[in-house]
């Protein structure tokens, strides 16, 4: 539908589908989690890690997608190595979630490669299985849209980790 406005031509944003005003370039778009980074050595000397500030509705919506997929493998069949050190690493991500509890707002979160590609691929897999037609309840929808949002932010994030790991590798450090 296009706005009545002034067809002379004076406000061409009156033609427009969208406002004019509502374009990136004019509006104020806010930051989002995990577009605030940096970078360094983490304790054991040879590999990066990310610090990062997430929102706190978004450390929370993680939680949930975390819980959702831990659920799903703990149903599975646990004879397998690798399922079982995958569920080890839900478990310890979560607990480090968790453990940020007393954060309000901005909650600080410090990531390794592992952990950003493993919310990466939760983060995914949660938004493709659950954002469905059929009807959500208003916070399944409300958590669809929080993690749909900083997606792209957290890809980017696991990119920038894997080149920091690969330049860290070719250039090693001395003392």
């Amino acid at each position: 539908m296009i706005p009545a406005g002034d067809r002379s031509g004076a406000d061409p944003g009156a033609w427009a589908i969208t406002s004019a005003r509502a374009i990136a370039d004019t509006c104020s778009m806010g930051t989002s989690s995990f577009m605030q980074r940096s970078y360094r050595i983490a304790a054991d000397g040879q590999s990066v890690v990310c610090d990062t500030i997430a929102a706190r509705p978004d450390v929370d919506a993680l939680r949930d997608a975390i819980a959702w997929r831990r659920d799903a493998l703990s149903r599975a069949e646990l004879q397998e190595a690798d399922t079982v050190l995958a569920l080890r690493a839900l478990m310890v991500l979560d607990d480090m979630l968790e453990s940020l509890r007393g954060y309000e707002e901005d909650v600080p979160l410090t990531l390794t490669r592992g952990q950003a590609c493993m919310l990466c691929e939760i983060l995914g897999a949660y938004v493709t299985e659950r954002d469905v037609d059929s009807y959500q309840t208003p916070e399944e929808r409300g958590r669809i849209e929080r993690l749909r949002a900083f997606a792209g932010p957290l890809m980017d994030c696991c990119s920038e980790l894997a080149a920091a790991q690969e330049q860290r590798r070719e250039r090693p450090l001395t003392v």
